[in-house]
Parts: C-alpha cells; structure tokens; sequence
C-alpha cells in the first residue's frame, strides 16, 4: 500500500504539470557513455561501461518532469535502472535559489523488490549548491531510513573548461548496511568537463570512505555526453 501511494504522488505532479499550456514547454534530451556508472561513489555496473539516457520537460512555471534510464550490474539478474522524476525550482532573490524533487527508482528486472522513492530539497547561492534527500525504504521494500546531506560547487576555469566538486554521506539507521559495521559512509568527486565537437568530455576522480570494494574504492571515470 504504501508504495502504491508513494508512485500516486508522482502520478499527480505528472498529471497536474502537463496541464500547462505547450507554448510553456521546452524539451530537452541528453545521451551519455560513461566508463563506469557511479551513484554516491558506489559503481553500479561492476566498474563496467554504462550507455544512459533521458529527457526532461521544463515549464515555465518553474516545473519540471523527466525520466532517465542506465544500464546496471549487481552480480544478479538485475540488468536496468529506470527513473522518473518531478521537481519544483524558483529564485529567493538574486542570489538564492531553490528546488524541491521526488525521485522514482525503478529496477524493472527485478519486479517491486528494488524499487524505492526518495524526496530532496536543495538551496543554491551562486555556483555552490547544499541540499538533502530522504527515502522511507532505501534500496527497496523493506530497506532502512536514508538520508544524504550534500554540497556540490562548479568552478569555470575558463571559457572551455569547468571543475564540478563534490561531496556526500550517506546514512541508514540500520548497522552493517554498508559492510564492516558502518550504517554511513562519505563519498566525494572532481570532474573537469570540456565541449568537443558538441560532446561534453569529462574526467573526474571518484570515491568513497569504503576502501574495502573495488566498487567504492578511488577510481577515474571517463564520460562522454551529447545534449539532444
């Protein structure tokens, strides 16, 4: 029941959105190849290559919807992720502003037993950016409390070239879930991204407090995005 009602409430913010007038939409889509699909500093596909995909609708409103899909390897038969999003973002004043997002985890594969929501909030002051995001039931039915504070900050070196830093913990209420006892761990990221030929090149360093898992130890990741 209550994942019925969790998917219910993207249902209504995809319902109530596209509403709106067409002359207030834009569309956008993006295709990325990436040398390892790394959520939170923990790869998703074994340290294997990764192709994903989505598209987003803007309103003018401040709205947005969109969805996303990658390719993923858990050592089982789950094979995809697939999510579906719906934010809220406006402007304080000049110099702040904020989002709100619902987030829909879908591991089709593997029927419900993955699947999971999670709920964040974020305020932004210039290039730098804090927020949190929240899930009942992390990593599917049944799973802990979640919760992950973060701070990203982007920096133009130049005209061509920018620096995204990152940084975020992740914290369940329930001992072990990570592995040798911890319920939390820190991860961390810089990525220089440069435009080529209309593809974004990136390189960024990934990793995590987690030194014991290939998947969560210090790594390069190599992507390549186009912007549809």
């Amino acid at each position: 029941m209550k994942r019925t009602i969790q998917a219910s409430i993207i249902v209504s913010l995809l319902a109530a959105m596209v509403t709106v007038q067409a002359d207030s939409i834009e569309i956008s889509g993006n295709v990325t190849l990436t040398s390892d699909y790394s959520f939170r500093g923990w790869s998703q596909t074994s340290r294997d290559p990764a192709i994903q995909g989505g598209f987003d609708i803007e309103f003018e409103e401040g709205f947005s919807i969109g969805t996303w899909a990658s390719n993923v390897n858990f050592g089982d038969s789950t094979s995809m992720e697939w999510d579906l999003y719906a934010g809220y973002s406006s402007s304080i004043n000049e110099d702040f502003s904020y989002s709100l997002t619902v987030i829909r985890f879908e591991y089709p594969s593997e029927g419900e037993a993955l699947d999971y929501m999670e709920f964040g909030a974020s305020i932004s002051y210039g290039d730098a950016t804090a927020g949190i995001m929240l899930s009942q039931e992390y990593l599917g039915d049944g799973g802990p409390a979640f919760q992950y504070p973060y701070a990203d900050y982007s920096y133009a070196v130049n005209e061509n070239v920018t620096l995204d830093l990152h940084i975020g913990m992740s914290m369940v209420d329930t001992d072990d879930f990570f592995g040798d006892g911890e319920d939390s761990y820190i991860d961390y990221s810089a990525t220089l991204t440069t435009p080529f030929n209309g593809i974004d090149v990136s390189a960024g360093l990934v990793g995590t407090t987690l030194d014991d898992d290939p998947a969560t130890e210090n790594r390069l990741i190599l992507s390549f995005s186009k912007s549809l």
